[in-house]
């Protein structure tokens, strides 16, 4: 979630009740009651017929008390999920995106020039070799006389990320035979394909909502429409370097950097979304990159030895973590200090950073891992 909503305050609706207490007060409303109606004084033992009967109720009652506690909650973003920040999402106008296709252009080539007019038909089918993964054309297209190819736009059969990032030229087999036809091929990265929305950037379109009620303009109305435009946005910054120009540079999640392909339907979306002010001039690209390596060698207590095992798997853990949190925010500089943070919390005693050294990588670019060499130097006195 985006850090407005991560740092909302904690709430509670039932002011921290607990199993325990609940218990506590049965067993001390029977002996009280007990006492009032019969005149004598009883102490319930833990393991009697009575105290485990109310033992019994207080589990259904902290059920109860944990139903209500969820029913509030769901009334707030930070908490809401599922069909309960669907609902909520519908007050403000807003809808969870659908699963979408992906999709590339693909060209098919002739064996020889043809007298007549060749067709393509809208539905043909071509994949790569050995996949289960089909695209078909999305439309009716000709190889006109005299021509050899014809390029045409083709949808993955199935919805979500599993027909993005193959490579230009693997689409290669032609699964509906045409004749004529001698070879395709894809033309670029296929792209474009999303999972439906999940409950996390549903909340951030949610939270930023209130930047549509007007024509763009705010860095937030630009967020929001990028973020409609495609759901699988991991972070947008948006700059003006000059009067009526607005730069718009954006990443998937986990820092994935976007093709050329998706970028261009975010710009054509907000172009065409009728909500930018007229004089604006919108471009939306990835973002510049700044190379690092990861270079470090990490020391373990000698009194932790029985752990040693264990604290190396968490270091390298903590590496990841570091790579993956480094790559998640556009403009984030490269700071090793969260290296070594990661990593003594992980069980280091002590962490020696060759690489990365600190840099500054601007507000339009994106740090991009290099190589990765992380070496255990072992045990060292406390």
């Amino acid at each position: 979630m985006i850090p407005e909503i991560e740092r909302l305050p904690d709430i509670t609706f039932i002011d921290g009740v607990t199993l325990d207490t609940i218990k506590e007060r049965l067993v001390s409303d029977y002996e009280e009651k007990f006492h009032e109606e019969t005149g004598t004084t009883v102490n319930l033992k833990d393991g009697e017929p009575i105290s485990l009967m109310l033992y019994a109720c207080a589990v259904q009652f902290m059920q109860m008390y944990e139903n209500l506690d969820k029913a509030g909650k769901m009334n707030f973003l930070k908490y809401t999920y599922g069909d309960f920040l669907d609902n909520m999402a519908a007050i403000k106008g807003v809808e969870r995106q659908e699963a979408a296709y992906a999709y590339c252009t693909v060209r098919f080539t002739l064996s020889a020039v043809r007298s007549s007019v060749i067709s393509i038909p809208k539905g043909t089918r071509v994949t790569t070799q050995g996949s289960s993964v089909y695209f078909e054309t999305d439309e009716y297209a000709e190889i006109p006389i005299g021509d050899y190819s014809v390029d045409v736009l083709c949808v993955c059969q199935t919805k979500g990320t599993a027909g993005n990032g193959i490579p230009a030229g693997d689409i290669k087999v032609l699964v509906d035979p045409l004749p004529y036809i001698a070879s395709v091929t894809n033309l670029g990265e296929t792209t474009g394909g999303t999972d439906r929305e999940d409950d996390e950037a549903l909340k951030d379109r949610v939270y930023l909502v209130p930047a549509n009620y007007s024509v763009a303009g705010p860095e937030t109305a630009y967020e929001y429409w990028t973020k409609t435009a495609y759901s699988d946005i991991g972070d947008v910054r948006v700059t003006s370097p000059e009067a009526c120009v607005v730069d718009i540079r954006v990443i998937g999640k986990n820092g994935v950097l976007l093709s050329e392909d998706t970028c261009q339907m975010i710009e054509d979306y907000i172009k065409n979304a009728n909500v930018i002010p007229l004089t604006d001039e919108v471009s939306v690209s990835s973002p510049g990159t700044v190379s690092y390596n990861v270079e470090v060698t990490y020391y373990i207590n000698r009194s932790d030895v029985n752990a040693a095992t264990v604290i190396q798997e968490a270091v390298t853990a903590a590496v990841n973590s570091y790579t993956k949190w480094q790559s998640e925010r556009i403009g984030r500089d490269i700071e090793p200090g969260k290296l070594v943070e990661l990593c003594m919390g992980a069980g280091a005693k002590r962490v020696a950073v060759t690489s990365p050294t600190y840099t500054v990588v601007g507000s339009s670019n994106i740090p991009v891992l290099g190589t990765v060499s992380v070496t255990y130097g072992g045990l060292e006195d406390d």
